[in-house]
Protein backbone atom coordinates (compact mmCIF):
# COMPACT_ATOMS: atom_id res chain seq x y z
CA UNK A 1 0.00 0.00 0.00
CA UNK A 2 1.61 3.51 -0.62
CA UNK A 3 1.46 6.10 1.88
CA UNK A 4 -0.98 9.28 1.51
CA UNK A 5 0.10 12.01 -0.63
CA UNK A 6 1.58 9.91 -3.21
CA UNK A 7 1.55 10.92 -6.16
CA UNK A 8 1.04 13.98 -8.75
CA UNK A 9 2.53 16.49 -6.24
CA UNK A 10 5.73 13.57 -5.24
CA UNK A 11 8.19 14.80 -8.32
CA UNK A 12 7.89 18.78 -6.84
CA UNK A 13 8.72 17.88 -3.08
CA UNK A 14 12.41 16.35 -4.97
CA UNK A 15 15.08 18.17 -5.80
CA UNK A 16 16.95 18.06 -8.79
CA UNK A 17 20.27 16.21 -7.64
CA UNK A 18 17.96 13.32 -5.89
CA UNK A 19 15.64 13.10 -8.79
CA UNK A 20 18.83 12.68 -10.95
CA UNK A 21 19.60 9.32 -8.95
CA UNK A 22 16.97 7.52 -7.62
CA UNK A 23 16.41 5.66 -10.98
CA UNK A 24 20.55 5.31 -11.21
CA UNK A 25 20.57 3.07 -7.83
CA UNK A 26 19.39 -0.38 -8.60
CA UNK A 27 18.66 -1.58 -5.13
CA UNK A 28 15.69 1.42 -4.91
CA UNK A 29 13.48 -0.68 -7.32
CA UNK A 30 14.52 -4.12 -6.03
CA UNK A 31 13.89 -3.33 -2.47
CA UNK A 32 10.73 -0.84 -3.60
CA UNK A 33 11.80 1.83 -2.21
CA UNK A 34 9.46 5.44 -3.00
CA UNK A 35 11.48 8.93 -2.18
CA UNK A 36 8.32 10.83 -1.18
CA UNK A 37 10.50 13.88 -0.34
CA UNK A 38 13.79 15.21 -1.20
CA UNK A 39 15.32 18.73 -0.05
CA UNK A 40 16.96 21.19 1.59
CA UNK A 41 18.76 18.61 3.52
CA UNK A 42 16.05 16.41 4.23
CA UNK A 43 14.49 13.33 2.82
CA UNK A 44 11.51 10.57 3.24
CA UNK A 45 11.56 7.32 1.88
CA UNK A 46 8.75 4.63 1.97
CA UNK A 47 9.48 1.14 2.46
CA UNK A 48 6.23 -1.61 1.43
CA UNK A 49 6.22 -4.52 3.82
CA UNK A 50 7.14 -7.40 1.90
CA UNK A 51 7.32 -10.99 3.09
CA UNK A 52 10.55 -11.92 1.25
CA UNK A 53 12.39 -9.28 3.19
CA UNK A 54 11.18 -10.47 6.93
CA UNK A 55 12.96 -12.96 9.41
CA UNK A 56 11.39 -16.05 9.71
CA UNK A 57 8.92 -14.21 12.26
CA UNK A 58 7.70 -11.97 9.87
CA UNK A 59 9.40 -9.09 11.49
CA UNK A 60 10.81 -6.72 8.59
CA UNK A 61 15.13 -7.90 8.75
CA UNK A 62 17.30 -5.72 10.31
CA UNK A 63 19.56 -5.45 7.15
CA UNK A 64 16.59 -4.23 5.09
CA UNK A 65 15.94 -1.37 7.92
CA UNK A 66 19.27 -0.04 7.43
CA UNK A 67 18.91 -0.42 4.05
CA UNK A 68 16.18 2.09 4.05
CA UNK A 69 17.94 4.31 6.64
CA UNK A 70 21.23 4.37 4.61
CA UNK A 71 19.20 5.31 1.33
CA UNK A 72 17.48 8.16 3.36
CA UNK A 73 20.31 9.81 4.85
CA UNK A 74 21.96 9.89 1.65
CA UNK A 75 19.21 11.21 -0.59
CA UNK A 76 18.97 14.11 2.03
CA UNK A 77 22.74 14.88 1.90
CA UNK A 78 22.17 14.42 -2.00
CA UNK A 79 19.50 16.90 -1.86
CA UNK A 80 22.56 19.43 -0.59
CA UNK A 81 25.02 18.78 -3.08
CA UNK A 82 25.71 19.20 -6.85
CA UNK A 83 25.07 17.11 -9.65
CA UNK A 84 28.21 15.02 -10.23
CA UNK A 85 28.88 14.29 -6.12
CA UNK A 86 27.85 11.35 -4.40
CA UNK A 87 27.60 10.10 -1.13
CA UNK A 88 29.76 6.65 -0.24
CA UNK A 89 28.94 5.80 2.94
CA UNK A 90 31.93 5.44 5.96
CA UNK A 91 30.22 4.59 9.06
CA UNK A 92 26.56 3.94 10.67
CA UNK A 93 25.04 3.44 14.02
CA UNK A 94 21.49 1.80 13.86
CA UNK A 95 19.71 1.13 16.89
CA UNK A 96 16.90 -0.48 16.66
CA UNK A 97 14.26 0.24 18.88
CA UNK A 98 11.29 -2.38 18.31
CA UNK A 99 9.95 -4.70 15.71
CA UNK A 100 7.86 -3.72 13.13
CA UNK A 101 5.51 -6.10 10.68
CA UNK A 102 4.09 -3.25 8.49
CA UNK A 103 5.53 -0.86 5.82
CA UNK A 104 7.85 1.49 7.04
CA UNK A 105 8.98 5.29 6.14
CA UNK A 106 12.25 6.72 6.95
CA UNK A 107 13.07 10.67 7.78
CA UNK A 108 16.22 12.29 6.94
CA UNK A 109 18.15 15.04 8.52
CA UNK A 110 21.69 16.26 7.46
CA UNK A 111 23.02 17.18 10.53
CA UNK A 112 26.36 18.43 9.26
CA UNK A 113 28.06 19.15 5.23
CA UNK A 114 31.20 19.73 5.41
CA UNK A 115 33.57 19.82 2.59
CA UNK A 116 34.92 15.81 2.67
CA UNK A 117 32.31 14.33 5.32
CA UNK A 118 28.20 14.71 5.72
CA UNK A 119 26.34 13.42 8.56
CA UNK A 120 22.68 12.19 8.85
CA UNK A 121 20.39 11.26 11.24
CA UNK A 122 17.54 8.96 10.31
CA UNK A 123 14.47 8.00 12.25
CA UNK A 124 12.26 4.62 10.95
CA UNK A 125 8.71 4.46 11.87
CA UNK A 126 6.14 1.93 10.73
CA UNK A 127 2.72 2.07 9.13
CA UNK A 128 1.29 2.91 12.67
CA UNK A 129 4.10 6.14 13.18
CA UNK A 130 5.93 4.18 16.04
CA UNK A 131 9.77 4.55 16.11
CA UNK A 132 11.37 1.63 15.15
CA UNK A 133 14.89 2.13 14.06
CA UNK A 134 16.91 5.30 14.84
CA UNK A 135 20.40 5.67 12.83
CA UNK A 136 23.09 8.01 13.02
CA UNK A 137 25.06 7.40 9.62
CA UNK A 138 28.13 9.46 7.65
CA UNK A 139 29.01 9.53 4.13
CA UNK A 140 32.26 10.75 2.08
CA UNK A 141 31.70 14.04 0.22
CA UNK A 142 32.86 12.85 -3.54
CA UNK A 143 32.85 14.05 -6.83
CA UNK A 144 32.98 12.25 -10.17
CA UNK A 145 36.44 13.01 -12.37
CA UNK A 146 35.90 10.86 -15.25
CA UNK A 147 34.09 8.33 -17.26
CA UNK A 148 36.08 5.72 -15.67
CA UNK A 149 34.53 5.87 -12.17
CA UNK A 150 37.12 8.12 -10.72
CA UNK A 151 36.24 10.25 -7.97
CA UNK A 152 37.83 12.56 -5.86
CA UNK A 153 36.98 14.14 -2.46
CA UNK A 154 34.78 17.43 -3.52
CA UNK A 155 33.13 20.32 -1.57
CA UNK A 156 29.51 20.95 -1.01
CA UNK A 157 27.81 23.37 -3.32
CA UNK A 158 27.17 26.87 -1.74
CA UNK A 159 23.92 28.75 -0.94
CA UNK A 160 22.72 31.14 -3.66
Amino acid sequence: MKPQNYGETRMEKICDPVARRIDQVPAVSWLGLTVLEAREGMARVFLPYQRHMCNSRGMVQGGVVSALADFAGAMALLSKLEADQFTPTIEMSINFLGPTRSDLTAEARVLKCGSRVGTAFVQVRDAQGTLTAAALISYAIAREIGSGGDASVSTPRKEV
